[in-house]
This record gives structure tokens, sequence and C-alpha cells, in this order.
């Protein structure tokens, strides 16, 4: 802790895996990385053009780690490596009760399979995998999954059936 830190809290690093955040402003939703959290707010790093598009004295929602929290902007810094970085206040939080929260859930409403990476293309591949093991004749029929999973699948193939066809 430096000399000029206050003792009486702490400030945590975030590691950069998990840094992405969405900064709200009206209806601009802006990508920055959390830097530090501490327990009355953020540190974050803004665009340069991003940052030219924030209202200052007005609220904002910061969406992080699948929680919404509305802030404050209170200081703003530039950054050697072309940032903005912004010290943000916590005013209240937003996020409504009994929503998932945590990295996979908020990551999985907000991103698109462009997006996710390496790592989420090999969740979706581990979980087709089971999907098909469940459904193999010997063992799906053994647990009783195979009937439900055959149902479900000619299920949606006669929905994708009708909306090709014209039907709604």
């Amino acid at each position: 802790m430096s000399a000029t830190q206050d003792p009486s809290y702490y400030r945590c690093p975030v590691h950069e895996d998990h840094a992405e955040a969405v900064l709200c402003s009206r209806r601009r939703r802006l990508k920055v990385l959390v830097q530090e959290t501490s327990i009355d707010g953020f540190t974050v790093l803004v665009k340069p053009c991003d940052a030219n598009r924030l209202t200052i004295g007005r609220p904002w929602v910061l969406e992080y780690e699948g929680t919404r929290v509305e802030v404050h902007g209170q200081w703003f810094f530039n950054s050697p490596d072309g940032h903005v970085q912004m010290g943000l206040r916590r005013l209240r939080d937003l996020t409504k009760p009994g929503s998932p929260t945590g990295p996979l859930f908020s990551k999985w409403r907000s991103a698109s399979i462009h997006d996710m990476g390496f790592s989420g293309l090999v969740y979706t591949g581990l979980l087709l995998v089971i999907f098909l093991v469940l459904a193999m004749p010997g063992i799906g029929d053994a647990l009783g999954t195979a009937p439900k999973i055959e149902s479900a699948v000619l299920w949606l193939w006669s929905g994708m059936g009708e909306l090709v066809r014209g039907g709604h």
C-alpha cells in the first residue's frame, strides 16, 4: 500500500480475464475494462473516443460480472497507453433480485458465438458431446434419455419445417 492510499479501505486489482464490462450512458453502451474494485467504486479504462461521448453530471450504469450498478464519474486521467482512466463511485445496486449473477451468466447474456473465443467454443462442443452421448441408443436407452431427446429433436424439426413453409 502506498503512502497516499487511505488504509481504511482496500482496492482490489482485477485480472484482465475478468475485466470486461459495459458502461451505459443514456442509450449508449460503451465497452470498458475494470482495473480495480473497492467497497465504494471502480477504476475503469475507456477508449478516448468513448470518454468524449459520456455526459458528466449524470449517473451511469456499469454492467459487470452479472451485476448492474448505478455509478457516478468522480475523476478522469489520460493514461500513458492512450486510454482514459476513470474513477467511478457506486451509487446503488440495480441488479434484479433472483437474476443469475457471475461471469458465466453475464457472458452468455451479452455475448454472441463470434466473440466468445476459443473457450466458448470448447464449452459448446463439450455440451454437444454430452447431449449426443445421452441420445445414443445404448446409453440413452439405459438412462431413459434417448426417447425424450428424440421427441424433442423431432418437435424442433417439425417446427423448423413449418417456419420454412411459411406457417406461423
